[in-house]
């Protein structure tokens, strides 16, 4: 398990580090852009920005008050379960490290130097593991923050007023033009949000892939081998393990179905913009959208399956389904 974090840990700061002209794109849209939808006289708006301001921030308090309890765990365990063995169970004194690893030297004359190395380099891989997909989230959630606006847009797009306008044949010319420009400028911002949605989905396709490919395998080896080891040390560390990785799996897909949630939600608020009062070209460039709608915003294990919450149920089901074929084929040592 911690050979596979690492290589996860690793993957992943690779492909933010080699896609940090991409984050830094979505950053600065976000930090500059996004803010134009949000219409000081228009309340709903202010409601859904307020809304997923405090989604934003519980997202990110739960990765610092996850990441925090799981570092001190993670680094604290071996320590005090070799002192509980030794001390309270009265066993001999086996030296226990975060990891194991070679040195060139008696580790066990160095054991304190060697374990606060071992600290350091777990806390490092954890924070890198976890702070990036806190960064993904974020940019997840900001995403579908603005298809919720985009869709604030549309549902206002031709008002009342204009309505009523229309139909006594007032003020006809600058009202389509205007109702063409917002489409136009509603158009522009999907774009740009499904050319981000497809480069996020190249970024996280490889370790979804791996999630969905080996997730199953993962989760049922380490819940198979805290149920049936008698040692209190591998059952608690295989516990953890075990709910790291559920973590995990369920973060990617509940970000892959939220974006494709709220992408399907704008193609139902595209229908209820009353459009069918606009003129000829507004028309056109509805149906050039509905057209770009079709498919849904997707995040994908490289294509092959959307990471959704679907998934996570299969994933969960194959691995009860291979957790109740070992229990079945496993014989205790004795018998």
């Amino acid at each position: 398990p911690n050979i596979g974090v690492s290589v996860m840990s690793v993957t992943k700061y690779i492909k933010v580090n080699n896609h940090r002209e991409l984050y830094n794109l979505i950053f600065e849209h976000f930090r500059t852009n996004m803010l134009d939808l949000v219409l000081e006289n228009c309340q709903e708006n202010v409601r859904i920005l307020k809304r997923y301001q405090k989604i934003i921030r519980f997202i990110t308090l739960f990765f610092v008050y996850y990441v925090v309890p799981l570092i001190s765990i993670v680094i604290s365990f071996p320590i005090l379960i070799m002192y509980y063995d030794y001390m309270v169970l009265g066993k001999e004194l086996e030296h226990r490290y975060p990891f194991e690893a070679w040195y060139p030297f008696d580790k066990v004359k160095w054991y304190y130097a060697a374990y606060a190395w071992e600290s350091f380099i777990t806390a490092l891989v954890v924070c890198i593991y976890t702070f990036s997909d806190l960064i993904n989230v974020s940019y997840i959630a900001y995403i579908c923050l603005e298809l919720k606006l985009l869709g604030t847009q549309l549902k206002g797009l031709i008002k009342d007023h204009d309505i009523k306008q229309l139909n006594k044949s007032l003020n006809v010319t600058e009202i389509h033009y205007q109702i063409r420009q917002k489409l136009r400028e509603i158009i522009i911002k999907h774009n740009f949000l499904s050319y981000i949605s497809a480069q996020l989905d190249v970024v996280f396709g490889d370790i979804m892939l791996v999630n969905y490919t080996f997730g199953s395998v993962f989760i049922c080896l380490t819940a198979f081998t805290f149920t049936v080891t008698p040692e209190l040390y591998s059952t608690l560390r295989c516990f953890f393990f075990f709910i790291s990785l559920v973590i995990s799996i369920f973060n990617q897909c509940t970000i892959g179905q939220c974006i494709s949630d709220h992408s399907e939600k704008l193609a139902q608020d595209l229908y209820v913009s009353k459009w069918i009062h606009g003129d000829r070209k507004t028309r056109q460039l509805v149906l050039m959208l509905i057209m770009r709608m079709q498919k849904p915003f997707q995040l994908t294990a490289k294509g092959y399956i959307a990471m959704n919450l679907c998934t996570f149920t299969t994933i969960c089901s194959t691995s009860y389904q291979l957790f109740n074929l070992l229990r079945t084929m496993y014989v205790p040592k004795g018998n």
